[in-house]
């Protein structure tokens, strides 16, 4: 059949009352066809009301007809794979969709109420693998796409097909002859099908669809009337049901669960990501409410006014007042465009347009801003409710709960922030807590933007956490998902911790010091408390059997941070980590021996942790280790003949600490700088270890400073430029006032003031220092040869 003989049969069957057969063709979320629908309904009153909505999810009409479901809402479909992650879905449901018009007015009438798509694991299993975000489990890109649209466009002068629909359709919404009207959409989307390549509507999965949807109508006829609420691309199949569905058995088993949740009007609009209905779905919630309140056709003036005083209303609260006389500006203006575009009044793009010739005067830089708050106003931030016998699960009504009895406000989809005391407040750090474990379970609900970072101990003395929340359907959808580890947070959170744990294990990193602490953390902060001892004995278990020093002595200093805390990190009664850090530091102990044979590579990072264990030992830790034993063992370390940079670590050490006299220092520097070995380089091992565990002895230590000058002083300048790179990095550990000071007193030494070198301050890469030393060694071979050396000098000399 042609394209042209399809659409006059749509025409022409859409409704058959001989059959007891009457298709709603719709566009979903429209409120013109949701306005259709219910005077359809009304005047059939129908035994039966079949609505394209997957099968499976016909469990959840109960709980959609109940009197404290407020849409929008949604349903979530949860589907598990052998080959990947949990894949979800989401079909929802608005005031103004058709479908959910079509199920309180069905119900209103007293008609079997069934939906009829094939199941939504089949309709998840054909969505794009790469796509983010919420799923739809309904699709209408071809009212937005294509040749026909773009030639309609073209004709009638609408920018897309969003406006397009809008001039033909939604500007009918309160029509008395909802006969007329339905012919219309479904010819309109069967022309939109003619369209279509068929290779295209095969690969949706459409066609397997439609035979599923025509058996499900074959079945329900015979017993009153039947009217199908069916997307309008569908409607052509199905005039024929028996012919299309064929031998076609209707139902089937699921694979996938479903839950009825919350959903948003940001994730309900078709320009947020979603793949069905239409834009700025607050826009026509507005218009829908407008004509039910009448109970006719709009009064298209009233409907635009009180949009835009409402719109200059919030703009006022949030400091962008917008004047009367610009209110009456854009009102005119946007009923202007409406008449120039043969429509009956301002629709959502004339009201767009408007905003930018009456807001807008010459502030060019300001358009922009101007129209994203009208758009963000037009998508706006609703959120359903959803009854507490809906099915819902528990993990998500613990979850609202537990939010709701903390303060966060979860009413609607705004971002908000909040200050937590933490510190001070019970109710606060309770706050906290869950915050961090709705972060934990990667719901998306909360965001830190300030205040300490206790997982990588960055300014941990702040009083107040700072955090961005909102309440959204993924998170709802996050919890349906956690919901396989337990019905309470607590219970996900160890759950997500567990399989974290697994993964560890599972990538060979079992004993991974850092990564177990930074679970056990993550647990603290979410409030775990006492439920997390299995994982500290694990952590324990790793500590017994560890080999890499820097992670233990890493693990000491985090445990003992812990044990001191007393804010999000602090531990509960019964928790014990003493003998924890106890066992750490007697693996410490038994690791340092193995120092002397360390790998050169290895070094770096062992002589940062020589360097955390003294400042902890000797400060905040004093009393809770016996420091004699770190003590002995770095003896122990200097008497095993170790590498030049650990020997000048240790020295340091026990110098800076007292239990060797200064002159110990700069007589092992000395050892080193007059040492037989043939690489000068090596020679600086000993500053280097030094410089490393307590650079300050450079400066504080006798003697110390004047061995390193002398050393320096007496290299002639081929062995000074091979010097140079590996002078630099083991200085490199000193702070810009460190460095100066060291500059001052070398430049005193040599009869010089510190404002003489102190005036000036040049950025110089180690290449152009290496450079600039070449070429002065260059300049005094040239007057050596030139036999210019005792002159110029003696005339510097002169002039110092």
């Amino acid at each position: 059949m042609t394209g042209e003989a399809l659409i006059r049969a749509v025409r022409e069957r859409v409704f058959q009352p001989e059959a007891q057969l009457y298709i709603a063709p719709v566009r979903h979320h429209s409120p013109a066809c949701a306005s259709a629908v219910q005077k359809m309904i009304r005047e059939i009153r129908p035994a039966k009301v079949l609505i394209e909505a997957p099968r499976d999810l016909e469990h959840l009409i109960p709980h959609l007809l109940a009197a404290d479901t407020e849409p929008p809402v949604a349903a979530a479909s949860l589907l598990d794979r052998k080959d990947g992650p949990r894949l979800a879905a989401y079909y929802p449901f608005c005031a103004h969709s058709p479908e959910w018009v079509a199920l309180r007015k069905g119900a209103e009438v007293g008609a079997e109420l069934r939906f009829i798509d094939l199941g939504s694991d089949a309709k998840i299993a054909t969505a794009d693998q790469q796509e983010t975000g919420p799923r739809p489990l309904v699709r209408e890109q071809a009212f937005d796409q294509g040749d026909y649209v773009r030639a309609l466009c073209s004709r009638l002068g609408c920018q897309d097909g969003y406006e397009l629909w809008d001039h033909l359709f939604e500007t009918r919404i309160g029509d008395q002859d909802w006969r007329s009207f339905l012919a219309d959409v479904g010819a309109y989307c069967t022309a939109l099908r003619a369209s279509t390549p068929a290779d295209e509507i095969e690969s949706t999965g459409d066609m397997e669809r439609e035979t599923h949807m025509a058996a499900c109508l074959r079945d329900a006829l015979g017993s009153g009337p039947v009217v199908a609420v069916v997307g309008g691309f569908h409607t052509a199949p199905l005039l024929d049901p028996i012919k299309t569905a064929g031998k076609t058995s209707a139902g089937g088993k699921s694979d996938a669960q479903s839950y009825l949740i919350r959903y948003g009007y940001k994730e309900l609009d078709a320009l947020m990501g979603y793949g069905a209905g239409l834009p700025q779905p607050a826009y026509y919630e507005a218009l829908w409410n407008h004509v039910q309140s009448k109970e006719g056709t709009p009064d298209w003036q009233v409907i635009a006014r009180e949009l835009i005083q409402s719109f200059s209303s919030k703009m006022r609260t949030a400091g962008y007042g917008i004047s009367l006389p610009a209110q009456v500006e854009l009102l005119r203006s946007a009923e202007t465009l409406a008449r120039l575009r043969n429509r009956p009044g301002a629709l959502r793009h004339d009201l767009i347009d408007a905003l930018t010739s009456a807001l807008v005067k010459g502030e060019t830089s300001s358009a922009d801003a101007w129209k994203e708050r009208f758009v963000v106003f037009l998508r706006g931030h609703a959120l359903g409710e959803v009854g507490d016998t809906a099915g819902q699960p528990p993990i998500v009504a613990d979850a609202r709960a537990r939010a709701k009895a903390l303060r966060f406000n979860v009413s609607d989809g705004l971002r908000r922030e909040r200050s937590l005391d933490i510190r001070r407040k019970p109710a606060h750090l309770a706050a906290s807590r869950f915050a961090h474990a709705m972060t934990l379970l990667e719901t998306d609900f909360a965001s830190r933007s300030g205040g300490p970072d206790f997982l990588n101990a960055v300014q941990t003395g702040l009083l107040f956490e700072h955090w961005d929340y909102a309440w959204s359907p993924k998170v709802e959808g996050q919890l349906i998902e956690a919901a396989v580890f337990g019905d309470t947070i607590p219970a996900a959170c160890l759950g997500q911790l567990a399989r974290a744990r697994a993964a560890l294990i599972e990538n060979g990193r079992s004993d991974d010091l850092d990564a177990l602490l930074a679970l056990f953390k993550q647990g603290l902060l979410a409030g775990l408390g006492q439920d997390l001892d299995r994982l500290l004995t694990e952590i324990k278990d790793a500590l017994r059997r560890s080999g890499d020093f820097p992670q233990t002595a890493g693990a000491i200093t985090t445990l003992h941070a812990i044990e001191a805390s007393r804010g999000p990190l602090s531990l509960p009664e019964g928790l014990e980590i003493r003998s924890v850090m106890q066992g750490a530091f007697e693996r410490l102990i038994y690791l340092c021996d193995d120092l002397p044979k360390i790998r050169e590579e290895a070094l770096p990072p062992c002589l940062d942790a020589l360097r955390m264990l003294t400042e902890l030992l000797h400060g905040p830790a004093a009393g809770s280790f016996e420091t004699a034993l770190f003590d002995e063992a770095l003896d122990r370390i200097a008497e095993a003949d170790p590498r030049p940079e650990l020997l000048g670590a240790v020295t340091a050490i026990a110098v800076e600490g007292g239990r060797k006299p200064a002159s110990t220092l700069p007589d092992m520097l000395t050892g080193q700088f007059s040492g037989t070995a043939l690489n000068l380089p090596a020679r600086l091992g000993g500053l280097r270890g030094m410089l490393a565990v307590a650079p300050n002895l450079l400066w504080t230590a006798d003697h110390v400073l004047a061995v390193v000058d002398e050393f320096l002083a007496q290299l002639d300048d081929d062995a000074f430029l091979a010097m140079l790179p590996h002078l630099r990095l083991a200085l490199s550990t000193l702070s810009p006032r460190e460095a100066d000071r060291i500059a001052a007193a070398l430049v005193h030494r040599h009869g010089g003031s510190a404002g003489d070198f102190t005036a000036h301050h040049y950025d110089v890469t180690d290449e152009d220092a290496r450079r600039g030393a070449e070429i002065d060694a260059a300049l005094r071979a040239s007057i050596r040869a030139d036999g210019l050396e005792d002159w110029i000098f003696a005339q510097n000399e002169g002039a110092v």
